[in-house]
């Protein structure tokens, strides 16, 4: 994660304390394709969300925390191959240009019958693209980062409908 001496308003800070702590912050439906990170060392701070792709990178996980929220929530994404040429592609989180290499559709399950499907970056570092392009502008990134983790929150109000 990037400097941890930037806090926007919009950020939560928490820790996860144990593995038991991270795999129970996800769906019982997502557990059984946790691939844990190798050398987490426990507790462990995050600054408003945490991401991991297992070594494959089929599968992102993600970890997010809002202020109302009492734990953590995590979610798994699976990331479709593209095939054939790559092509350009905007992270619908962040706004960051890529190509299909690092932007691409990621989806999870809602349930047996229910996918979503969302055109992302497929490593979920839209945070450091949103404080670079920032930086490089000039510009406070705190306006991006607040539509970002209200992004994020609301694919977590779709899975508890």
């Amino acid at each position: 994660m990037p400097n941890l001496s930037q806090h926007f308003q919009t950020e939560t800070y928490f820790s996860i304390n144990s593995e038991d702590e991270l795999i129970n912050s996800f769906r019982l439906r997502d557990q059984k394709k946790l691939v844990l990170p190798q050398g987490l060392i426990y507790p462990f701070n995050v600054r408003s969300y945490f991401t991991w792709q297992e070594s494959n990178a089929v599968y992102t996980y993600l970890l997010f925390k809002t202020p109302n929220w009492d734990m953590p929530r995590g979610v798994v994404f699976k990331r479709f191959a593209s095939n054939g040429e790559p092509t350009g592609g905007l992270c619908s989180w962040c706004n960051a240009y890529g190509s299909s290499e690092d932007i691409g559709m990621l989806s999870l399950h809602v349930d047996a019958n229910v996918s979503l499907g969302y055109f992302l970056c497929h490593d979920l570092r839209c945070i450091e693209k949103i404080e670079e392009a920032s930086a490089r502008a000039g510009k406070s990134p705190e306006k991006n980062i607040a539509q970002l983790y209200h992004r994020m929150a609301s694919l977590f109000e779709n899975l508890n409908k």
